[in-house]
């Protein structure tokens, strides 16, 4: 791609940086849409995270901030306006700056999943879901699954309290909607991880192997590597797996529409 004194920027921060793939990924989607809009990963401490607000405030070219681990939470409070789901979830993945220098946290995380799900063909609406984890990835995810309808959402988690935290929290938001703890149950059609297990090679698997039986999509949000032990395993199973670099492509789309970019 080429930079001119026109090209706008999108920041993509967090700490550690060297490990996301959206800046490559991302860089590569703007400029086939012909899109002036260039990806820069910047590297920021916790401790100097409010420091950088006023400089997002004033960098006129700056369309927006992409926000990943472990900024997600402490930048609610940093930003002027959060979206329902922004609010809804407790974190904030993505900022879009307006000309007068407002910024505006929204969350796109669970979006992006469940576009990528339906995108590929899999019925969310109704399903029965295994969501492992209760972290900052499970919980947008969470709240996007139940806003789109599931049918039965079925929440695991190594420390119980904190499943039972976010099924609370949904159930106030989402009365409708059958969200427990998860206990037994194995029959599922769509099993996701939001753990971060799946990134070494000795991490042990996120979910237990009965859930996976043929037929059942298996998605995880581990980007790297791309195809981990998890979707391994679900693919010698007949389940049908679904890489987390398509939840990063869907979460794209779902920026563009929120920082209003639109393709020449």
């Amino acid at each position: 791609m080429t930079i001119t004194g026109n090209t706008s920027i999108y920041a993509h921060i967090g700490f550690p940086i060297h490990h996301t793939r959206a800046a490559a990924l991302f860089n590569g989607l703007f400029e086939d849409l012909g899109i002036d809009v260039a990806v820069v990963p910047f590297e920021i401490e916790p401790d100097q995270l409010s420091a950088t607000i006023p400089a997002f405030r004033a960098w006129r070219n700056l369309v927006g901030v992409g926000v990943t681990i472990p900024h997600k939470e402490t930048m609610l409070s940093l930003v002027d306006e959060l979206t329902p789901m922004a609010k809804l979830c407790g974190a904030t993945n993505v900022i879009r700056r307006d000309p007068d220098g407002r910024l505006i946290g929204g969350q796109c995380d669970g979006t992006g999943l469940v576009r990528s799900l339906t995108g590929a063909g899999h019925q969310v609406s109704g399903a029965k879901v295994l969501l492992s984890g209760a972290g900052g990835t499970a919980r947008p995810v969470a709240f996007a699954l139940a806003d789109a309808g599931v049918g039965r959402l079925e929440i695991a988690n190594r420390t119980r309290e904190k499943a039972e935290g976010i099924v609370a929290e949904i159930r106030a938001a989402y009365p409708d909607r059958d969200v427990r703890v998860h206990e037994d149950a194995d029959e599922f059609d769509i099993v996701v991880n939001t753990t971060s297990l799946g990134m070494n090679s000795d991490d042990p698997l996120p979910v237990e192997a009965k859930v996976l039986r043929p037929g059942v999509v298996v998605a995880d949000a581990v980007m790297a590597p791309p195809e981990t032990a998890l979707l391994k395993l679900a693919a010698s199973r007949g389940a049908i797996p679904h890489p987390g670099i398509l939840m990063l492509r869907s979460q794209f789309e779902v920026i563009l529409d929120f920082l209003g970019l639109t393709s020449k």
